[in-house]
């Protein structure tokens, strides 16, 4: 690199010129022309020779597209178009003013970065009903349709109803060393999914609702509160042992994103009640039917993993007004093959509720292998 040492020491090349100062100058000048004639631009001149920009277009000048073109023309401040570094650039007054006035009015406005405003979304008066994950067996392609439908629909409510953890590692069934299994792992996975769950849905404010069932729970017959008191004994009746025990303190994520609530069951518009259940028949629509012969009332079911719907209407009859009871069974979002069922009778899918003005319908979303028609949407999902 040039320096001022470089070019003293070699002042005596210029003997022609009147002082040592003006040798110098020449010498740099010199070399500015050079770097300039090699395709270096002012900037690339300035940091070789170590001469400011404004001194070099003094020097030398340069054509103006290659300094618009090419460089940032700045001032030792950092400012964008050092207007004193244009000046004599044509030697033509005139010309240098044109120019002057021209690069005033490109000069870039300055101001601060625009924010986008948050749009609220509006949830619709949709359900979307999901049950029997059985995380550690789930099914993802089932769960990665129904991400899809939730993120399209924007219901205002999601419902996981009932055996959510199979909790197989503590239940009564022989275990396969093979295929091992722990509660941290269905632990694990439900989290990763409660996280999408809810990175989808927070932007609607949705309301996310999990059921009771005889996997998943704090219900009685449950598989967690069995197994804890037949460990604990009578301890699991002291209230501070079932707090600091409790389903959701175990097995919910401690986080401020966690907005799941653990309920028995919910009651949607028109009376409809969505719970786990607890009544298994031999084939599709008869469980459903059993469920409205225990409580007399439209039900949207889980536990059998497999759909079926039923539906009985009764006329009006003196004081007695007409009335029709819907019952549906809702398929699992679990896989076939899990250890403790042989050649199961099972579907994957999951439920849509539309209560719109108060008026139900449902729509059973079936999922085969990879793929769902989804009639809400009008389309076909692939997973």
């Amino acid at each position: 690199m040039l320096t001022y040492e470089y070019v003293w020491s070699n002042i005596a090349k210029h003997q022609f010129m009147t002082t040592p100062i003006e040798q110098a100058k020449q010498q740099l000048i010199d070399s500015a022309i050079s770097l300039r004639n090699k395709g270096k631009t002012n900037t690339e001149i300035s940091k070789i020779l170590n001469v400011p920009r404004s001194t070099l277009f003094h020097w030398i000048g340069g054509s103006m597209k290659k300094i618009i073109m090419e460089e940032t023309i700045v001032s030792d401040e950092n400012d964008l178009f050092d207007v004193n570094s244009i000046k004599g650039f044509c030697g033509n007054s005139n010309k240098d003013d044109e120019i002057l006035r021209f690069i005033e009015n490109i000069k870039p406005i300055k101001y601060a970065a625009p924010t986008r405003s948050k749009v609220k979304q509006k949830a619709n008066e949709i359900a979307v009903v999901i049950g029997d994950l059985h995380f550690g067996m789930e099914h993802q392609q089932t769960i990665d349709i129904f991400y899809q439908v939730v993120s399209e629909l924007k219901p205002e409510k999601v419902i996981l109803n009932g055996d959510t953890l199979d909790m197989f590692a503590i239940s009564k069934y022989p275990k396969d060393s093979r295929h091992s299994q722990t509660l941290q792992d269905e632990q694990e996975r439900y989290h990763k999914f409660l996280k999408i769950l809810h990175d989808i849905t927070v932007d609607w404010d949705c309301e996310i609702l999990e059921t009771n069932a005889n996997h998943s729970g704090n219900s009685q017959e449950g598989r967690y509160w069995r197994y804890i008191s037949s460990g604990i004994g009578t301890l699991a009746s002291l209230p501070q042992v079932q707090k600091a025990l409790s389903y959701e303190n175990i097995f919910f994520p401690q986080d401020d994103w966690c907005r799941i609530k653990l309920v028995e069951n919910v009651i949607l518009p028109t009376n409809l009640i969505v719970q786990h259940g607890t009544v298994v028949r031999k084939h599709g629509g008869m469980s459903a039917r059993g469920e409205f012969e225990k409580i007399l009332a439209s039900t949207l079911t889980n536990h059998t993993h497999r759909f079926g719907c039923s539906s009985q209407r009764f006329p009006g009859i003196g004081n007695r007004l007409e009335q029709t009871f819907v019952n549906y069974e809702n398929a699992c979002a679990c896989r076939f093959d899990v250890d403790y069922v042989k050649n199961a009778n099972w579907q994957n899918g999951f439920a849509i509720v539309n209560y719109t003005n108060d008026n139900i319908g449902i729509e059973q979303v079936v999922v085969h292998g990879d793929k769902a028609t989804v009639c809400s949407l009008n389309k076909t999902l692939f997973a």
